[in-house]
């Protein structure tokens, strides 16, 4: 039998399931209004190009350690050729499909000519028969009978993924989906602005900005970009169990704790959005189970790919850098070597460009925040850690930290996870490989000191997403070599997925800050109205699974592409004019009068350059399948800066040379800076770019900037007290457009939106 043949599934096998897949995407796109069929055949074969090539690089330089350590290193492989490609191509101006994919078919016909054969015997080295190998983590063995809670689980996120992203995230619309969007329409990588307290958005590293250009570029829209964190929300499940076995745990022990990952709120929320919390988390989980691996082989090449799945963790978000010790942990716990050294360039590789990009343009590689040592600034950016720490959502309140963790966690399995963690910790310590069974048992500890102390926003518990991920792994060990409790702890794993799901319309009755209003509450993850669907769904998974057995795989893919494609069509025809909620998800806080906005601009303005102001949220803007350019237009002389530029030229200038009346404030977050009101203050939002301005100048910006539309929101509650508004809460813009009818047409208006056709003098 061939390598490839006893590693994977027949084509024959295959086929049913990528044709499922396949269906699904065109007729949930289809009716979405993405109706190309080139467009689709596109973004199959840059999909076929990036599977083949990780499944040939991965097949030739590692040797087979199951199903699950396959798709790990497949789905790390995968990412880091997607980054890669949309690095070179940015930087080359060259980003969009065809680009795309003349990069992907030539990196398949490299990969065509890897000879590099892994040392060892065949039944202990080779890419054979699963099982072969003695550290072998197969997938196939976990019971298919958690298959009736996860599929419909499943099938619910894809379908409020594609029918309710990207309203689903806040960050999606301000600059996850922005970003691509620009960089697709003008074909490279560049800063993007982000106004109105969101200054530092443009300078984070950007690794799952760029598989969502990816996502996007095929049907210059975000048909897939919408749900484009369901790979990773995968992925991380798969890592959750490969550790879980890794330590000793059975397949059927091991499954529930991917099973609770996947049900989670807070985890259910992020795939059903754009974000890249998930993107960044899985690589962190996935480099703990590589890194393992490494320091049992020894080998260049474990190492060197765990340098890869570190750089593109690095590279995703400015967070990761807050547990990078327990990341930079993982070598030394065999005490110090040299084969790890093997991970310098992939680390570099992924995720040194974008703190080097900052360094060089802006001052700071963390920038807008500087760099300092011992009291030393090394780095100059825009305001210290200080100024970040002057929040409403930074708390020194230690008594808050129990709403943040149950926030993490979601309060459903907040509730019940204690006594089963310490259940399971108590076999987990002992488990072997000892060291490894310790560092996971004590990191999510150690991760909620370094959040505490190390997140200047430290009242986001979406922060402490990693921590409650891990804090799982014990789930697996609560079982012994007694039946009964054996049986027991089953019946309590088995309700509490169930409750889950289910929840209680209620709130735990605690006392929490406004900002935490919410917090506490016991819904379960599906709505009430849609519980009857999701029961469908898990019945027939269930018949599925229990007459197929281990080959239902492909008939369960099949179910949940099916079911997917049926809950988010028939949901917005068969519940009347407002659709119905398939899941309990939190509020984006988004201004149903934003939305009314959001909807006359797509109904109505199309190819159009379209200026954005009083709020950061432009991406609908953008259109469906973005016909229009979107940007923030500066209101002074400089049409071409961007906040690093202000800061610079701020940090130049007299008080005495400023406006006697200036446009905007500096402050903290929902904080007011004390002392008398001055300029050169380390404010972590400092509005350099909204300080002055006239009308004129922002007039002539709008020309050159071939601008036809403007598009202005009142000010939200972060910046209403610090910016000039108007008594309804408009910025300046919409006062020097009323003044000049002549240059500037009304087209629509609401309470807090009003939209104007621009044709300067």
């Amino acid at each position: 039998m061939s390598r490839s043949a006893a590693a994977f599934p027949r084509v024959t096998a295959l086929a049913p399931t990528l044709g499922a897949l396949a269906l699904a995407n065109v007729a949930l796109g289809w009716h979405l209004g993405f109706r190309s069929p080139a467009a689709y055949l596109m973004f199959w074969a840059l999909c076929g190009c990036v599977a083949v090539t990780s499944l040939r690089i991965v097949r030739t330089l590692f040797p087979w350690r199951g199903l699950a350590d396959a798709t790990l290193r497949c789905g790390v492989v995968a990412f880091a050729l997607i980054v890669a490609s949309g690095f070179v191509l940015g930087v080359t101006r060259l980003i969009g499909p065809v680009a795309y994919l003349a990069v992907g078919a030539a990196l398949l016909a490299a990969s065509t000519m890897l000879t590099v054969q892994v040392p060892g015997t065949c039944e202990a080295r080779a890419w054979h028969v699963p099982g072969t190998a003695p550290s072998a983590i197969d997938l196939g063995n976990a019971p298919t009978g958690l298959a009736v809670l996860l599929c419909p689980m499943l099938a619910f996120v894809v379908a409020a993924g594609f029918r309710d992203s990207p309203l689903t995230l806040y960050d999606s619309l301000s600059y996850h989906l922005l970003f691509p969007a620009r960089w697709l329409q003008e074909h490279r990588l560049f800063l993007i602005a982000t106004p109105f307290s969101d200054e530092a958005q443009a300078y984070a590293p950007a690794n799952g900005e760029l598989v969502f250009a990816w996502l996007m570029a095929p049907f210059h829209g975000d048909l897939v970009a919408r749900v484009g964190q369901l790979p990773f929300y995968l992925l991380i499940a798969v890592a959750l169990y490969a550790l879980c076995r890794r330590l000793g745990a059975t397949p059927g022990r091991a499954a529930y704790v991917p099973a609770f990952f996947l049900l989670a709120r807070p985890i259910v929320e992020q795939a059903v959005g754009a974000d890249v919390d998930l993107v960044c988390w899985a690589m962190f989980l996935t480099s703990f189970y590589l890194g393992f691996i490494a320091l049992d082989s020894g080998d260049a090449r474990d190492w060197a790919l765990w340098g890869v799945c570190a750089g593109l963790y690095f590279g995703t978000k400015y967070v990761s850098l807050v547990y990078a010790p327990l990341v930079l942990a993982v070598p030394l716990l065999n005490g110090v070597r040299r084969r790890p050294l093997w991970a310098l360039p992939g680390m570099i590789a992924f995720a040194a460009p974008w703190y080097l990009r900052n360094w060089i343009v802006a001052g700071s590689p963390i920038y807008p925040s500087s760099v300092a040592v011992a009291g030393w600034t090394i780095a100059q950016g825009a305001f210290t850690r200080s100024a970040m720490n002057a929040s409403v959502f930074h708390t020194t309140d230690p008594a808050l930290l129990p709403v943040m963790l149950a926030h993490a966690f979601g309060t459903p399995l907040f509730l019940i996870w204690p006594p089963l963690a310490l259940a399971g910790a108590w076999a987990m310590r002992s488990a072997a490989p000892r060291r490894e069974a310790l560092m996971l048992l004590l990191a999510p500890f150690l991760m909620i000191a370094l959040y505490w102390f190390g997140v200047p926003d430290n009242i986001d518990s979406r922060f402490l997403l990693p921590a409650a991920m891990l804090a799982l792994v014990p789930l697996a060990f609560v079982f012994r070599t007694n039946r009964a409790w054996n049986a027991a702890m089953h019946v309590l794993l088995a309700a509490g997925l169930v409750w889950m799901v289910v929840g209680l319309h209620a709130e735990l009755p605690v006392q929490v800050p406004w900002f935490m209003g919410g917090w506490l509450a016991l819904d379960g993850i599906v709505s009430r109205v849609s519980l009857p669907a999701f029961a469908a769904v898990a019945v027939v998974a269930a018949l599925v699974a229990f007459f197929l057995s281990r080959s239902a795989l492909p008939a369960l893919t099949a179910i949940v592409a099916a079911a997917a494609t049926v809950l988010c069509i028939g949901s917005t025809t068969w519940c009347g004019p407002e659709p119905c909620g398939l899941l309990v998800l939190s509020s984006t806080f988004v201004r149903p009068t934003m939305v009314d906005g959001w909807q006359w601009v797509a109904a109505n303005v199309h190819d159009a350059t379209i200026a954005y102001t009083g709020n950061n949220v432009p991406y609908p803007l953008a259109g469906a399948h973005l016909t229009n350019v979107v940007r923030y237009v500066n209101i002074d002389r400089h049409r071409d800066w961007l906040f690093h530029d202000y800061d610079r030229a701020f940090r130049r200038r007299r008080d005495d040379a400023l406006p006697a009346a200036p446009l905007a404030s500096p402050s903290g977050v929902l904080t007011p800076l004390g002392g008398p009101r001055r300029w050169h203050v380390d404010a972590v939002r400092p509005r350099y770019e909204r300080v002055d301005g006239d009308a004129s100048a922002w007039t002539a910006n709008l020309k050159s900037l071939g601008v036809d539309r403007l598009f202005v929101s009142a000010l939200s509650a972060y910046e209403i007290d610090y910016v000039a508004h108007d008594a309804g809460g408009f910025p300046v813009e919409d006062d020097w457009a009323r003044a000049a009818p002549a240059a500037f047409t009304p087209l629509y208006e609401n309470a807090q939106i009003r939209i104007y056709a621009v044709h300067p003098p």
